[in-house]
């Protein structure tokens, strides 16, 4: 595995003191340069241009009086930044959203993933509840700087999810590096800096060959990847089930259906149809066990009847064998293949949330079989 190559803007502060010595036996990240304000060890913000040794992402967690010099070296070199500095002026806040229009700009309230699960678990919670209004009881070390971010995200989430409201209670209490939040009997307690260390090293990877496209923040980066992972498991289930001519079915799920399924850890894939020349159906993909993620529906008839089985043979299996090949959303099989007289084809518009498609089979111009289907992602 490659590292990540990484530029470091703040080294001697908490987070990059521990991102250092993570970064130091670690096979997955490689600190290669830091900016220091005031540490000779380090180059500092007036050596930008000369920074000798390449690397991949800009980790900033520096001071807001860097930060424009840090940002405008970013834009020059088009390397993608994630920004961790804190009290930005709304000047600065500007920029670096304008910023993101040219390069990958990761900027988030939030960078622990731990604390990621409790914030999506008070939103969820917020949701559920009868109450139109929640109190936030935050208790940090003495010298955290408050309300939060993560506060002040959770506020932001809760009103543009349910339209209700988060009261922010701050309280510096502790000498040590504590910090706690809690909304009612859900609470998150994080102490010192490792953990989020590891938690930007990782963001540096998830963002590495991101493209310029607004800002991430982590809600935005799990949804990105969870849909890579899903693409993935998708192909791969799709060419070990009903296009794999070597496959088995499962046991029939309903009176009457034909059944495949396939599994890997703890993605699940299955496909229910009914019929043979004229046919419907449904796949569904499951991940955790019994929770539905994504699923398509699908409605097909061969047109000539005579020639069903050897379209199936010569056309629709070998192309959907080739799932994922090219560009166009791994639904089906891939916008044409060629074989032994028949010409497939596949139209969709929409991405893997949200899509609609038709699939086609020819034969000497003439349309032998015809099917369409939609899908997307599935939530409660």
């Amino acid at each position: 595995m490659e590292k990540v190559k990484i530029l470091w803007s703040g080294i001697t502060g908490r987070t990059g003191k521990e991102a250092q010595r993570i970064a130091q036996s670690s096979e997955c990240f490689e600190i290669v340069a830091g900016l220091s304000r005031n540490n000779r060890n380090f180059y500092s913000y007036d050596e930008l241009e000369n920074i000798p040794v390449d690397f991949d992402v800009i980790v900033d967690f520096s001071h807001k009086d860097s930060f424009d010099r840090v940002l405008d070296y970013a834009l020059s070199i088009r390397k993608p930044i994630i920004i961790g500095t804190a009290g930005l002026t709304e000047e600065q806040q500007n920029r670096f959203e304008e910023a993101s229009k040219v390069i990958p700009v990761f900027r988030g309230g939030n960078f622990r993933f731990g604390v990621k699960k409790f914030i999506d678990k008070v939103v969820a919670y917020a949701k559920q509840s009868e109450k139109q209004s929640f109190d936030l009881i935050e208790t940090h070390y003495k010298t955290k700087k408050v309300p939060s971010e993560t506060a002040k995200v959770i506020a932001k989430r809760v009103l543009a999810e349910t339209g209700k409201t988060v009261n922010i209670n701050s309280y510096l209490e502790y000498d040590e590096l504590i910090n706690d939040w809690k909304v009612d009997n859900l609470e998150c307690r994080v102490v010192g800096f490792k953990e989020l260390a590891e938690n930007v090293l990782e963001i540096a990877r998830m963002m590495k060959d991101k493209t310029p496209s607004g800002i991430y923040d982590l809600d935005r980066l799990f949804k990105e990847q969870e849909l890579a992972e899903l693409q993935h498991f998708l192909i791969e289930a799709k060419q070990q089930t009903y296009a794999n001519e070597n496959v088995e079915k499962a046991p029939s799920t309903r009176r009457g259906s034909h059944d495949y399924e396939y599994k890997r850890g703890n993605w699940t894939y299955h496909d229910t149809y009914f019929g043979g020349t004229v046919f419907q159906g449904q796949e569904v993909v499951y991940k955790d066990g019994e929770n539905p993620i994504w699923g398509m529906i699908y409605y097909g008839k061969t047109l000539d009847e005579t020639l069903s089985e050897e379209a199936m043979d010569k056309a629709l299996r070998p192309a959907l064998m080739q799932v994922g090949q090219d560009d166009i959303i791994p639904v089906r099989g891939p916008r044409e293949l060629n074989n032994q007289g028949y010409r497939y084809t596949f139209q969709a518009t929409g991405d893997l949330m949200n899509f609609e498609g038709e699939e086609v089979i020819e034969k000497e111009g003439k349309r032998v079989y015809i099917l369409k289907c939609q899908g997307g992602t599935i939530k409660r």
